[in-house]
């Protein structure tokens, strides 16, 4: 069998490991085996990215495959993930965040005394915190891998977390391969990040991190200080988040001073559909004078934004960065089987004369405004067992004038994104 002839075979025959029975796990408890498969169309109109025109359309499928193994300490995981995509063209905003061919994800082993400690050393995937800056990515496509060593530390309501990793460079990144969806495995970059994060449950949550990185390419030395205090919603109560953090060092010649701010309030009602509504804000500065010396662009560093702006793929219109964005969200849920929401957002720029995130687009004498536009988001989940789940979604983004005035400016109309994915776990 040729080499070509197996990497047509692999897409079909990968998804039949979701498929299999768990004779493994049912053989011996000390191991495990699941995983998911997502298949995911997306479809964009009017596009709002720099020079961008038209309208585009991308098939993406995801499949994640895990086994595991549980000693009474000796523990570890090697975890398969094969990201592709179909039916994209010369001007889809295609890259190693949409494909991942044939990847050995997560290849970790750990120790771990009564739950209490644990210490993980090898490749592997994390959620920290708010997820805000360190995530193992649910919507996006591709995931987030690292190389090096996690430790856990938990006694009573107290958990400490620290790491010390190196980011893997995902491959290929070369657009015709990506296109083409070639097998070719990620490779250890020399970047380097690290961090300890405090955390303590009660009442309300509350949290303290410290994250260090140092890019190897850009010569960016980045430290970042943040806390973080919430109250998990419940029925018939007041919940709220608050989140801030503040960056500083270097990037290139220029030092570093930027900062991010996110607030929401909410309350959790008993109506029949389990309403739950928030109102929320987010800020994350902007470079205010290219020519001062110093950057205020906030680095959102490996973290996830699909919670707070809405969906990624080939929309992803706002992220953590030069960003002024009141908003308000109804979660509900129809029954015990669908879940739903509506958000809708307002955003500014932080700095008119610095680069909107998600487009590109940048006007530098900021004589096109810092309104960016509104954008009104919705989603809807049907779990039709506890392997199957249907989900349909998408986000309609109102053009404001710094859309319609920025130089290099795309289509004048404004823009529809929708999706649709079904997701199998094993």
């Amino acid at each position: 069998m040729t080499a070509k002839t197996c990497r047509l075979l692999i897409p079909a025959l990968l998804p039949l490991l979701c498929l299999s029975p768990k004779s493994m796990a049912e053989e011996s408890s000390a191991w495990s085996l699941d995983g998911t498969y997502r298949l995911r169309y997306e479809s964009l109109h009017n596009a709002y990215r720099a020079g961008a025109s038209g309208s585009d359309q991308i098939l993406v499928s995801r499949l994640l495959a895990s086994l595991k193994g549980n000693g009474e300490h000796v523990f570890g995981e090697l975890e398969i993930q094969d990201s592709r995509s179909w039916l994209d063209d010369v001007g889809t905003p295609l890259g190693t965040d949409d494909v991942n061919a044939l990847e050995p994800l997560q290849a970790w082993i750990g120790w771990r005394q009564e739950n209490q400690f644990v210490v993980k050393a090898g490749r592997q995937t994390l959620d920290i915190g708010s997820r805000r800056f360190v995530a193992r990515n649910s919507f996006r496509n591709t995931l987030n891998a690292f190389d090096g060593v996690y430790g856990n530390y938990q006694q009573d309501a107290w958990q400490w977390q620290a790491f010390y990793l190196m980011p893997v460079d995902r491959q290929p990144d070369d657009r015709n391969d990506l296109d083409s969806n070639e097998i070719e495995f990620d490779k250890r970059g020399d970047d380097q990040f690290w961090g300890l994060h405090l955390a303590r449950k009660g009442h309300t949550d509350l949290e303290l991190y410290y994250y260090g990185l140092d890019e190897d390419d850009n010569g960016a030395q980045l430290t970042t200080i943040g806390l973080r205090s919430l109250k998990v919603a419940s029925s018939q109560q007041w919940h709220y988040e608050v989140e801030a953090a503040y960056q500083t060092g270097e990037t290139g010649d220029l030092d570093v001073r930027a900062a991010m701010i996110h607030a929401h309030i909410g309350y959790q009602f008993a109506d029949p559909l389990s309403s739950r509504i928030e109102v929320m804000a987010d800020y994350a500065s902007g470079d205010d004078d290219p020519a001062d010396g110093e950057s205020n662009r906030f680095n959102t560093l490996f973290g996830a934004r699909r919670f707070d702006f809405g969906p990624t793929g080939i929309y992803g219109a706002f992220a953590r960065t030069n960003i002024l964005s009141p908003g308000v969200k109804w979660d509900f849920k129809p029954n015990k089987n669908q879940g739903a929401s509506i958000a809708y957002r307002a955003v500014w720029l932080d700095s008119a004369t610095d680069s909107q995130s998600g487009s590109g687009l940048r006007d530098p004498s900021g004589n096109s405004g810092s309104f960016v536009g509104h954008q009104l988001e919705t989603r809807w989940q049907l779990n039709f067992s506890k392997q199957w789940q249907l989900e349909l979604g998408g986000a309609y983004l109102m053009k404001g004038e710094f859309f319609e005035d920025a130089p290099n400016a795309p289509d004048k109309g404004d823009t529809t994104y929708v999706y649709s994915q079904i997701v199998y776990r094993l």
